[in-house]
């Protein structure tokens, strides 16, 4: 699927450092240093589907499988939504690349102090680092459906909590990244950059985080987010019924009604802030912690109904041998974009089945 093409390297390298206590706070606003993230934007461009963006409306609960009585498919309203990684496609070889990129990132601060870097920099820096935890993590676990064990912030054993990795003689977790820049970046869209894996959750890009654009691509998501039902939903006319992953983010929401209701009417797409308008009550109640991946982590062979060896009339090739429910969700993004008049037509076949 991808070959390695060389670790995290730098433009300029300094001796090692080590950090005590606290991850670090102080920063170069001077810095001419910058991150090379060549390696995790092949691993991205390579096993990440762009499903484009949602439309706001709620998916019809899957049917059962023409030939078995199993529902293999996600079947919260979210379902269709998010970018999925293939991770079905990841061997032996490629789960231990990931790993390795997860090392090379991990030892950045040996090479040069993140005290070093601008603050856009080291934003992106973090982001990258927690995000190649989760995709090696899950990839190692895969197949999976459920992802919420692995994040669960009550459970002091949950991989979110355990301090594992090894940052120049700290031992840190995911938590840790996550703390660390929700409580030093005084911007809300800073909880974007999480990727945890799920479909309820923020999006994985298709290229990493860089100091350059971070705040550009953090944006990106948070519009994708805030106008998908993952993230929120209008409930009776009077309620805007959100996702839980904003309380899980509350510090960067102190007054989290009013600060989540102004959030979301920021990064409204112009039809749904009108749906929004005069509502005032707030209410977190939204979530799906079903893996974003192709198969919902059920790789068993069923259905397949709408197989045929042959183009549809979007131009779709489709072919045969599919779970009815990785189908509907490739025709749900190829209609998606046939709608929104975008250039080029998706191959299934060529999707499914390799680079």
């Amino acid at each position: 699927m991808f070959k390695k093409i060389g670790a995290v390297c730098l433009c300029l390298v300094l001796t090692p450092a080590t950090f005590a206590g606290d991850l670090p706070t102080e920063n170069d606003p001077n810095s001419k240093y910058r991150l090379n993230y060549s390696d995790m934007n092949a691993v991205l461009k390579s096993s990440v589907l762009d499903m484009g963006p949602s439309t706001h409306k709620r998916a019809k609960k899957p049917r059962k499988s023409t030939s078995s009585r199993m529902i293999l498919a996600n079947q919260m309203p979210s379902r269709l939504e998010g970018n999925r990684v293939m991770f079905d496609k990841f061997e032996d070889a490629q789960v231990e690349y990931l790993k390795g990129m997860r090392d090379d990132l991990l030892a950045i601060p040996a090479q040069v102090p993140i005290e070093k870097l601008s603050k856009d920099e080291q934003l992106a820096y973090w982001f990258n680092l927690h995000n190649a935890i989760v995709l090696a993590k899950i990839a190692e676990e895969y197949p999976i459906t459920k992802l919420e064990p692995l994040f669960d912030p009550e459970k002091s054993d949950a991989f979110y909590q355990q301090k594992l990795f090894d940052l120049s003689g700290t031992m840190i977790s995911l938590k840790d990244i996550q703390d660390h820049v929700v409580e030093n970046w005084d911007d809300p869209l800073v909880i974007y950059g999480f990727y945890m894996g799920a479909v309820g959750t923020p999006n994985v890009r298709t290229a990493a985080y860089t100091g350059a654009t971070v705040f550009e691509d953090l944006k990106s998501n948070a519009i994708d987010y805030v106008n998908s039902v993952r993230g929120t939903q209008v409930w009776k006319k009077k309620q805007l019924r959100v996702a839980t992953y904003y309380e899980r983010m509350a510090a960067q929401f102190p007054n989290f009604e009013d600060d989540v209701m102004k959030h979301v009417r920021q990064y409204s797409k112009p039809g749904f802030l009108a749906k929004i308008d005069g509502v005032n009550e707030v209410s977190a109640r939204i979530e799906d912690w079903h893996i974003a991946d192709l198969y919902n982590g059920n790789m068993a062979q069923v259905g397949g109904s709408l197989a045929g060896n042959s183009s549809d009339a979007l131009g779709i090739q489709i072919i045969s041998g599919l779970p009815d429910h990785v189908l509907e969700l490739l025709r749900y993004r190829d209609e998606k974009n046939a709608d929104t008049k975008r250039e080029g037509k998706v191959d299934v076949e060529e999707v499914v089945g390799g680079r």
